[in-house]
């Protein structure tokens, strides 16, 4: 009988490369679209309207909570899959590099878009400029994920089992960082543990959600032709089912096995294994959905590989953090739903249609910037790129390690 290979894999995962991408980018496109109209509802819709029991309300607000489990799962996904689709050692892997680049980029990204100008140009920073939100959290996972790839590879253990144990356990520690006391940690260190100082998002437990996608991708890889077969989405959906329905029974179960208190906190407050059922629901019904599409519209696609550049727009443009004039500055909690509503369609469209004219824009904006401005951006990237580049390319394979550890840990 003929054996599995390494190289059958590489050719299996070459031969499905493009409609692999393109289930992950409509997926993420899902999730950004559906975050645009999310924070724009949750900011202009006036208090009156709010109500739970209103079907409409109820429906919106629940595939609301959706959008962050679906975006940091589909993260780790994506970044796992393409990481063992390269191949090659810690030392040596591109996407390596790129994941660290990556996440050091997205936590610039999560501070520097919360910068009031006027402020900053006269000496002040607002306490909220160092709370943590959903770019911070999935630049921390990115670098997990890469610890976590360094320490299967130097501790010999597979990396699926890594992912595994990590992923349930940034969720079942999730009650001991809530009920722990941050208060002695200066606030910018407190904000990455605890919503107490305005913090949307932290790493534990959102980072489990990134966790459970690698550990996805990771089953992609291995065997790539699952996602066009009718069994396997089906398992996600059974799957989510018995996880959204039955987890809370579960860590009852082990509560009375274990004895320890977390287990029965998130029995009782389930939020996290609920809503990781429904992304597996999600995520099945688009793999089998895309993977019977003939042809999937590029704005799809090219939506879904732009998210950072719409969440910064849109994150401006909403709340106006740079200049101080933004959307809630004039409309917030004031809308009525149908006024509410056609400005959220329109937000969306919006954003549409400049993903469709990206490059063009992009080419515009650089023509218009002055000379200097240009030289200086250029001298800019290469420094970082050059810097990065000479503690990446580490001849050691030792060395590379501890400095991606030294990142992490």
């Amino acid at each position: 009988m003929r054996t599995h290979t390494a190289t059958d894999s590489v050719g299996i995962a070459q031969a499905v490369k493009p409609a692999r991408i393109q289930f992950i980018d409509v997926l993420r496109a899902f999730a950004i679209l559906m975050m645009l109209q999310g924070h724009f509802v949750d900011t202009t819709l006036a208090e009156q309207f709010r109500n739970p029991d209103h079907p409409v309300y109820s429906a919106w607000y629940f595939m609301r909570g959706l959008t962050a489990p679906i975006f940091f799962t589909t993260t780790g996904l994506v970044f796992v899959f393409l990481l063992l689709k390269d191949g090659r050692p810690l030392g040596e892997n591109v996407r390596v590099r790129k994941g660290i680049r990556r996440g050091f980029m997205l936590l610039f990204w999560g501070y520097f878009l919360k910068i009031n100008l006027f402020a900053v140009l006269s000496g002040r920073l607002y306490g909220w400029y160092f709370t943590v939100d959903v770019l911070h959290c999935i630049g921390i996972a990115l670098l997990i994920l890469i610890g976590v790839f360094a320490l299967s590879q130097k501790i010999r253990m597979p990396f699926w089992i890594l992912l595994s144990l990590l992923s349930f356990f940034a969720f079942f520690i999730d009650p001991s960082f809530k009920a722990a006391d941050w208060s002695a940690l200066p606030q910018p260190i407190a904000n990455l543990f605890t919503l107490d100082y305005g913090s949307v998002f932290t790493p534990v437990p959102w980072v489990g959600y990134t966790l459970f996608g690698g550990l996805m991708g990771y089953v992609l890889h291995v065997r790539p032709k699952l996602a066009f077969t009718h069994l396997f989405p089906l398992a996600l959906l059974v799957t989510g089912y018995l996880v959204s329905h039955y987890s809370s029974m579960a860590l009852i179960k082990l509560h009375q096995l274990s004895g320890w208190e977390n287990f029965k906190s998130l029995a009782y407050n389930n939020g996290l294994f609920w809503r990781l059922g429904h992304v597996f629901i999600v995520q099945g019904i688009f793999m089998w959905g895309i993977a019977r599409l003939r042809v999937v519209p590029r704005i799809w696609t090219k939506v879904g590989s732009e998210t950072l550049t719409i969440y910064c727009v849109h994150y401006v443009l909403l709340f106006g953090t740079w200049f101080g004039l933004g959307i809630a500055g004039f409309w917030a909690r004031s809308l009525s739903p149908w006024v509410c509503a056609l400005g959220a369609a329109s937000f969306v469209a919006a954003f549409v249609v400049l993903i469709a004219y990206i490059e063009p824009i992009r080419e515009w904006l650089y023509r218009t910037l002055p000379a200097w401005a240009r030289y200086r951006w250029r001298v800019a990237r290469v420094v970082v790129l050059r810097s990065v580049s000479r503690r990446l390319h580490a001849r050691q394979r030792l060395k590379t390690l501890s400095l991606v550890r030294s990142f992490l840990f």
